[in-house]
């Protein structure tokens, strides 16, 4: 669950993942070329969470290393809460042990972990459930979350700063003091702007969680930094100044890359 003191600690998600880079509009037939090599290169699981990730679905990865009781009835419960949801989610088992397998159990550091290790990705790539040992329905579906939740959980998992914008209606102008401070060279590439209106249905209970006070009038920012700290809460009139100023006062200012040289 998201608190003002831990914003990472969504019970059960302490992994990270790394950015996914993108290809080059320009470089149409070198990218296709590529696309096709990565996509050869791809082991049968990845292949299933990058389809899974085009239709924007999830993706339930089952770690495991032994077939014992554990295992089994972790993946007898995958089974009979997401066969029937074959429209929103996939779900897929690996053996840590298996070489074709390899280049996934490294990308998500789970080589050490206690098995058997679900893990929920979201189609942005965001880890939004890790459930080890054993899994129900209710963590199962809390995995579900909304989008600007969701972007707000890839954007920390990638080491990055959060600047959630809270608008009152569906306006989505970005606060002059959030538009400065992303312009500080510093920073700018180091922090994503997330806009999301206090109307938004889907959002009310992301909102509820991180106590953004719901008046339907005043633009409200939040500040995130990783790995999950909520380093403050500001009317839409905070000034670049006054950020810069509570993420040196958070002890944050060197905690993300390429933010360690800003004065």
């Amino acid at each position: 669950m998201f608190t003002r003191s831990n914003f990472s600690s969504f019970k059960h998600n302490r992994l990270q993942l790394c950015v996914v880079c993108a290809f080059v509009l320009a470089l149409t037939s070198v990218s296709s070329a590529q696309e096709v090599q990565k996509i050869a290169s791809l082991s049968k699981v990845e292949t299933s969470r990058a389809a899974a990730a085009k239709e924007n679905k999830y993706t339930f990865i089952m770690f495991w290393k032994n077939q014992d009781d554990a295992t089994k009835a972790m993946w007898s419960t995958l089974q009979q809460n997401l066969s029937g949801k074959n429209d929103t989610t996939t779900f897929v088992a690996v053996n840590t042990s298996d070489p074709a397998e390899a280049k996934i159990v490294e990308e998500y550091g789970v080589s050490r972990a206690p098995m058997p290790l679900t893990l929920a990705v979201a189609p942005n790539g965001a880890i939004t459930g890790s459930f080890v040992k054993q899994i129900n329905a209710d963590y199962i579906q809390q995995s579900f979350v909304s989008p600007a939740k969701c972007r707000c959980m890839k954007t920390l998992q990638s080491r990055k700063m959060v600047l959630l914008c809270v608008n009152a209606g569906s306006s989505s102008a970005m606060p002059q003091g959030v538009q400065d401070f992303k312009a500080v060279p510093c920073y700018q590439n180091v922090v994503e702007v997330v806009n999301v209106s206090q109307t938004e249905a889907a959002e009310a209970d992301f909102l509820k969680e991180l106590e953004v006070p719901q008046d339907g009038q005043n633009t409200k920012v939040v500040f995130m930094a990783p790995p999950g700290v909520m380093v403050g809460m500001y009317n839409g009139n905070v000034t670049s100044q006054q950020l810069i100023a509570e993420l040196k006062k958070a002890g944050k200012s060197c905690g993300v890359e390429g933010c360690k040289h800003c004065k």
